[in-house]
């Protein structure tokens, strides 16, 4: 087992990081609940408005957390660059989505003359009311939030069956909970000696 010299595994992100992005997949899939189902619960709307304002600060500080205090693993890969490439290029578009597709909730409701106010608090105008400029930005935000829930689902199904099922590696269990590494750990290596039974694929290194 390889350890950090602050004890943090290297196969495995720091606990804040882990945090970050779980409660950013609940608001994220929360705030599509809403859109489709908006009756689902009483003031909708504005826990829309404000589900929204939390992913965009949640992000921000998640991306700061990164740069400056976070744990990435540093395990070696064997993918090949241009899989490398792609895997970056996804990041940076969710990244880049879960903070554009707020803003641009936040300058509709803005340009529309909605009411910005959220915890209590009245966010400042972006533009002010402008009725032609409301269609364009509406349209954006459908493409931007509809390509965020893509990119989503892209990025699940990359970890869970390219990673976990087909490589075997440690990427999806180095974002899990630590509570959770174990029981994916002991799943991942009764798949790789059920499959050794009628193929010489050797097993990896089983990881907690």
């Amino acid at each position: 087992m390889l350890t950090t010299k602050e004890g943090l595994r290297d196969d495995s992100y720091d606990g804040v990081s882990i945090a970050f992005h779980w409660i950013t997949v609940l608001l994220v899939l929360t705030m599509f609940v809403l859109v489709l189902a908006p009756g689902i619960v009483k003031g909708s709307v504005t826990l829309h408005k404000t589900l929204g304002f939390t992913i965009l600060v949640l992000t921000v500080a998640r991306i700061l957390w990164r740069l400056v205090l976070g744990h990435k693993p540093v395990g070696t890969s064997s993918q090949p660059p241009i899989m490398r490439l792609a895997a970056k290029a996804g990041h940076l578009a969710l990244y880049g989505l879960l903070i554009v597709t707020p803003l641009l909730g936040w300058l509709y409701a803005d340009v529309k003359g909605l009411e910005t106010r959220t915890f209590g608090l009245e966010l400042p105008p972006l533009i002010g009311y402008h009725r032609e400029l409301a269609f364009k930005i509406y349209l954006w935000k459908q493409i931007a939030a509809y390509g965020l829930l893509a990119l989503i689902f892209v990025h699940a199904g990359a970890a869970i069956v390219y990673h976990h099922l087909i490589k075997r590696d440690f990427v999806l269990r180095s974002m899990v909970p630590p509570m959770l590494r174990p029981k994916l750990r002991r799943a991942a290596a009764w798949r790789c000696h059920q499959s050794r039974r009628t193929s010489s694929q050797r097993c990896g290194p089983a990881v907690a």
